[in-house]
């Protein structure tokens, strides 16, 4: 007679084929045991045993399979597919291993190999450092692919959208697009600028453009406008930097329909204005309001820009402020320290200059008796201190204040995105040498942006960020490989902290590795 049983050992439980026989020189019944696997409590199903000796081939299983389940809330595989045919499954298996293990194109293969994702899309291509610039060259060259991926992503004619510029640095000699320009990490070396146009409310990008990299901010929207417009998007709301912000840009804006949210430089005839005329009053009781936990004195007025009426609203937060203030006098005593009573040098003027740095305006100064005197310019220093914390945005539509303020505080999305771009996604420096080549990694970039953004999401409303980064749960993830045993791929035992995280993301647990 033989049947199973199960034995419960530290946690686990264990499954065995047992077999009655009756031993005739002891003259009674014994049993015979055969270890079969780890029995799964979930699925009722046994894990079977696998000696050593008969695994041919291991693989990192579980990030794949949690990206690829997470992807299917918006059908991205099949965007893709739709949009590049059988390259699709190709610059999803890319933008993957790049989101998993970020690392050069050189040795994006070897990630691969080590990755059950060419057996998920059953891939059969080398991915070697060669393979790759040139697909990623093809990739470039397929306009109205990608224009169809982007026009895919849009699943509304109505979208608040956050559109950033940020600079990316590189030592190539060969990339014609690089130039020297405002550069906003503070690198001196050539650039090129890349736009990114993030969904407010789904928190995903949805589009990325290359520029060159002496294009300014200013230039790039009014291309940006008509390329929306293409995606089916006639009705949009742009969340801006202050560098977008120019008179000719407020007007092209309004005679598009298209409206907007966007700070005020201070530097600028109506920031000034707006800072002197709310100055006196911003603080009285009736302007205090709170958002976030913080105090904030609200004051509102109506502008005129180049013929456009637009709602400003100044805001003071408190506790910016008195940190500001704070950071401010800090540095101004201690240029004071440094130079007030010194002995002159041979050069004081240079001595001055390279201590007080930007500060200079905020000091008179001169040699008595051979050592430097200063003096604080009073009413500089005042205007200065008037501003902090001090924000103006301007609508092209009135809102409520607290509407303004929420909106604004979204571009922190696409800031962020920039930075997983450039750091978590390990985009700089570049190390392309064709602007082709570049092309087409950033669009493969864009994907990874994607699926992170889409993890990122799920994890929080999971409530698994609390203690843990998107990098830690795909490295917990890292734990469940499949094995290839004779010619039957395998999946190893599932921990109870995968099982968590999947159950909390709502993703079924796997039972056995698929293609």
């Amino acid at each position: 007679m033989t049947y199973v049983v199960k034995q419960k050992i530290k946690g686990r439980t264990y499954a065995y084929e047992v077999q009655s026989y009756w031993d005739p020189d002891k003259k009674q019944a014994r049993q015979k045991r055969r270890y079969l696997g780890i029995w799964d409590e979930e699925t009722g199903l046994i894990i079977p045993k696998t000696a050593e000796r008969d695994v041919t081939a291991a693989k990192s299983f579980g990030p794949v399979y949690l990206l690829d389940e997470l992807g299917k809330e918006i059908s991205i595989r099949k965007k893709l597919k739709d949009a590049f045919g059988e390259d699709g499954d190709v610059i999803y298996a890319m933008a993957m291993a790049n989101l998993i293990y970020p690392t050069s194109l050189k040795n994006l293969h070897h990630v691969l190999e080590d990755s059950y994702i060419p057996e998920m899309y059953s891939l059969k291509d080398s991915f070697s450092s060669q393979w790759s610039s040139t697909f990623l060259e093809r990739l470039a060259s397929k306009d109205t692919s990608m224009l169809s991926f982007y026009n895919s992503l849009t699943q509304t004619d109505d979208e608040t959208l956050i559109f950033d510029i940020t600079s990316l640095s590189s030592f190539s000699k060969n990339i014609n697009w690089l130039e020297y320009g405002y550069n906003r990490d503070g690198i001196d070396l050539p650039q090129v600028n890349l736009g990114l146009v993030t969904s407010v409310h789904r928190q995903i990008p949805l589009y990325l453009k290359l520029f060159p990299g002496s294009v300014n901010d200013v230039t790039t929207l009014k291309n940006l406008i008509a390329e929306v417009k293409s995606f089916g998007i006639s009705k949009s709301l742009f969340i801006l930097d202050r560098g977008f912000y120019s008179e000719s840009n407020v007007v092209e804006m309004a005679s598009e329909g298209i409206d907007f949210i966007m700070p005020l430089h201070f530097g600028v005839k109506i920031g000034k204005g707006l800072i002197s005329e709310t100055n006196r009053e911003i603080e009285n009781p009736a302007n205090a309001r709170i958002f976030g936990g913080r105090i904030y004195y609200v004051m509102e007025d109506e502008v005129d820009i180049g013929g456009v009426k637009a709602q400003a609203y100044v805001f003071l937060n408190k506790h910016r402020e008195g940190s500001e203030i704070s950071s401010f006098y800090g540095r101004l005593i201690d240029i004071e320290t440094s130079l007030d009573g010194k002995k002159a040098y041979r050069e004081p003027h240079e001595l001055f200059k390279r201590t007080a740095g930007n500060f200079a305006r905020y000091f008179e100064w001169e040699v008595v008796d051979g050592l430097i005197s200063l003096r604080r310019r009073v009413n500089a220093i005042s205007q200065t201190i008037n501003r902090f914390g001090k924000t103006i945005i301007l609508s092209a539509t009135p809102r409520s204040w607290d509407e303004v303020l929420s909106l604004y505080k979204e571009r922190e999305v696409v800031e962020k995105q920039f930075d997983e771009l450039k750091n978590e996604l390990d985009l700089m420096p570049l190390r392309v040498q064709k602007v082709e080549t570049l092309q087409g990694l950033l669009f493969v970039f864009l994907v990874s942006l994607i699926m992170r953004a889409l993890l990122l999401r799920k994890a929080r409303e999971a409530g698994l960020m609390d203690k843990r980064s998107v990098e830690d749960i795909l490295l917990e993830m890292e734990k469940l490989r499949a094995v290839k045993v004779g010619g039957t791929w395998r999946l190893t035992e599932i921990t109870k902290r995968i099982r968590t995280i999947l159950e909390k993301m709502g993703v079924q647990v796997p039972i056995e590795p698929r293609a």
